[in-house]
């Protein structure tokens, strides 16, 4: 389905809609999806939910047009017949998207791709692993057929930046998250690695394709336009004293005169522009209030644990990290719902 949500960014204290186009059922098994962020939606041109394992977005571009396929394979114990229906159904969508379009397969494809020459032309030099398993072999063939490039493996980088998945046992990593592009698109893209840092509490890390592309422009939402008070800032005593020090200033300074409309638009005027300068504006949706202090102490302390963890897995180490998992949730719950309390409130 579809779903809208806002986020906040606590650093620069701003908000931002976001929209989830997600292939799964209410349990966490299995299910595709991708994130789209705030205007980039109106790039949407369609939607579609293959299975809980193939999903695909088309995007509008400037020359071309762009159908990126989501996948989540079989791993590589599950039974052939599973394997070989997956990518049945997996050829069969590259194939109802649009011949001119730019396609890209993006996910966890749970294959290792080797290092062999005879692939070389489709899986490139730069692979973590040296041999292609079952499921890589299978990723291959696809991609032999379909004339794409497994652009995951070509890039030369330290083998940190080619792991994907973190076993968890915590002892070791491999490379089973990949992106395929087809061939006559493949120079446009200009790097795939992995990043450790980003951190929503998977067993995966982030990985980042650089493509060059022009997408479509598209009309900026009137929200994106306006400028709103960060109010927030108002529970510091030192900005709400100066705040109520410059207005104090300025009404005496220059006294609103004339009719009542006169009056009201000028002192409107003084109220708005000490605002702007003392407590400072947000452009975008309207940010949440509840991410405070508190929330962002603990965020940065299980961000901190989690970098531990990835330098050396030990199990106190582990332990520490899931403990501020389940703390940061807990409070993050809690400011939420007391938010959303005293705005009912109000």
């Amino acid at each position: 389905g579809e779903r809208e949500f806002t986020a906040v960014d606590p650093i620069a204290n701003t908000s931002f809609k976001y929209h989830i186009y997600y292939s799964g059922g209410e349990k966490a098994t299995h299910g595709v999806g991708f994130v789209v962020i705030g205007d980039q939606k109106n790039r949407v041109i369609k939607w579609k939910v293959v299975n809980d394992r193939i999903c695909v977005l088309r995007i509008k571009g400037k020359f071309f047009n762009y159908s990126l396929i989501n996948i989540y394979a079989p791993t590589n114990d599950k039974p052939d017949d599973d394997k070989d229906a997956f990518y049945e159904r997996l050829d069969k969508t590259y194939g109802e998207c649009p011949r001119h379009d730019v396609k890209i397969v993006i996910g966890d494809a749970n294959a290792q791709v080797g290092r062999e020459a005879f692939f070389h032309p489709v899986i490139g030099k730069e692979s973590l692993h040296p041999r292609t398993n079952d499921n890589g072999l299978r990723l291959v063939n696809f991609a032999a057929a379909r004339g794409m490039a497994i652009c995951s493996t070509f890039f030369a980088r330290m083998n940190i930046r080619k792991h994907t998945w973190r076993h968890p046992n915590g002892e070791s990593c491999t490379q089973i998250d990949h992106v395929l592009v087809d061939g006559r698109h493949f120079s446009d893209v200009m790097d795939v690695r992995s990043y450790r840092g980003p951190n929503i509490d998977p067993d995966h890390f982030l990985v980042v394709c650089k493509i060059r592309a022009r997408l479509s422009n598209v009309l900026t939402p009137w929200t994106a336009r306006i400028a709103w008070l960060i109010v927030q800032h108002l529970s510091s005593y030192d900005v709400a004293a100066e705040y109520t020090r410059k207005l104090d200033e300025r009404i005496s300074e220059d006294t609103p005169t004339g009719n009542l409309d006169e009056q009201w638009g000028a002192l409107q005027s003084i109220v708005n522009t000490t605002a702007t300068e003392v407590i400072g504006t947000t452009r975008g949706r309207k940010p949440k209030g509840w991410f405070d202090a508190e929330c962002q102490r603990v965020t940065d302390e299980k961000n901190e644990a989690r970098k531990r963890m990835l330098v050396k897995g030990t199990r106190r180490n582990c332990e520490r990290y899931s403990e501020l998992r389940r703390a940061e949730k807990r409070i993050h719950r809690r400011k939420e719902r007391e938010y959303d309390e005293r705005v009912l409130a109000e």
